[in-house]
Parts: structure tokens; sequence; C-alpha cells
């Protein structure tokens, strides 16, 4: 019996918190479209934008009469991490740092270096607030990569599968994606005020509530008469 009280209660409780939600909708409405709309803002007027630009190289295995050595595959495979490793390195970084006349932490900062799943294939991404930067940044690194392989390894066989382009669309920020947490936040904060005051406030509002307060029926009430 007193579980089924309990339950009767909390119906009731939900069903007054989603009344002032109902009651307080036009606010939660415009404090939604005013977090959608700040987060907007901030995001054309306050955030730097990013471009970005990549490059693909590819290290070719040898040919011997229309069939490919599949010791040089194996080697090439084995060697796809180190060669990663070595454009991530600090010597290589600071070489490209030094000729396009940047810091060496903004090139760090600026470059992405992966490989394709499944293939030998490097994929060099440069990001900065510069489109043509970027596109100098990936070149260069492939140039000085190349030269620091044949030079130190007597490896010739890095060929480019894709050459890094200018790209003048912005990878970063999203803005579709920023007004939605913005007026994602809204909606969150709006509705966190409508708890917090239904859950704080301890008035009696009506005789339903002071009968229920109370466990006794009214028998009456003294309207309010102004003078």
């Amino acid at each position: 019996m007193k579980e089924e009280k309990i339950i009767e209660e909390d119906v009731i409780d939900l069903k007054e918190l989603f009344q002032q939600i109902m009651k307080h909708i036009k606010m939660i409405i415009l404090v939604t479209l005013i977090g959608a709309l700040l987060v907007g803002v901030c995001t054309v007027f306050m955030v730097d934008k990013k471009y970005a630009s990549t490059t693909r190289i590819y290290s070719k295995p040898s040919v011997t009469e229309g069939t490919l050595n599949q010791s040089d595959i194996s080697a090439n495979n084995m060697m796809v991490n180190n060669y990663i490793e070595m454009i991530k390195g600090n010597n290589i970084q600071s070489m490209i740092a030094d000729e396009l006349g940047v810091d060496k932490k903004e090139v760090s900062s600026a470059l992405s270096v992966t490989n394709s799943r499944d293939t030998q294939i490097i994929s060099i991404t440069a990001t900065t607030t510069d489109p043509e930067l970027s596109k100098e940044l990936a070149e260069k690194t492939v140039e000085v990569f190349r030269k620091e392989v044949k030079d130190n390894l007597n490896v010739t066989n890095i060929i480019i599968v894709d050459a890094a382009e200018l790209n003048e669309s912005p990878v970063s920020p999203s803005l579709t994606k920023n007004i939605a947490i913005g007026a994602m936040l809204g909606l969150v904060i709006s509705l966190g005020y409508v708890f917090l005051r239904f859950m704080l406030d301890t008035r009696i509002h009506n005789k339903e509530e002071a009968e229920k307060y109370l466990g006794i029926p009214m028998l009456g009430s003294v309207p309010y008469l102004e003078d």
C-alpha cells in the first residue's frame, strides 16, 4: 500500500514538473535560441578558421620482367612505420621549419602523418590558418623527406601519389556543429533552471496542494480582497 502511494506521488510530481516546463516553454525556447546564436557568432568572428592540404606518398617496389618484386614489397611494408616516425622526428621537422622560415613548434602542431590501412601509402596533412602555408608545408615535408632518405638510406623509390593542393575551404571550425552545441547548452541551462526552481519551491499554491501536504480535506478558503 505504501509503495503504491509513493509511486502515485512520483507520478504527480512528474506531471507537475511537465506542467512547469510547459509553463516556461517560451523562456526555454528563447534561451535555446540565444545559446545557438551566441556560439554561432563566436564561431564566425572569434574562432580562427583552419585549412588543410594533404599529399600522399608511396614506396614503389621494383618490377622485374613485368612482375613485382615480392621482397621489395615486404621490405617496404616493414619500412612504412619507420618512414612515418622519420617525418615526425625533430631532424626533418627542424629542416622544414628552417626552409619555410617558421617555428618548429608550428610545424609539429600542423603536421599529421598517417598510413592508410592495409597499404604502403603514407598521408601527410598540414593544417594551419593559412591555406597557402598548409600547401607549402605539405609539399616541403615530402621534399625534405625524400632528400633525407635518399642521402642517408639510399632510398630513391619514394613517389608522390597525390600532390598537395590549395584548399580554400576551411576544415574547422564547423559552424553547424557548434550551433547545435550552443542550442543544446541553452536547452540544458533553461531546463536546469526550471527543474531547480520546481524542486526548491516549497510554497503551497492552491487548495489541492494544501490537502496533499496536510493529508486532510479543506473545508473552505478565505478570499483575498483588495482595499
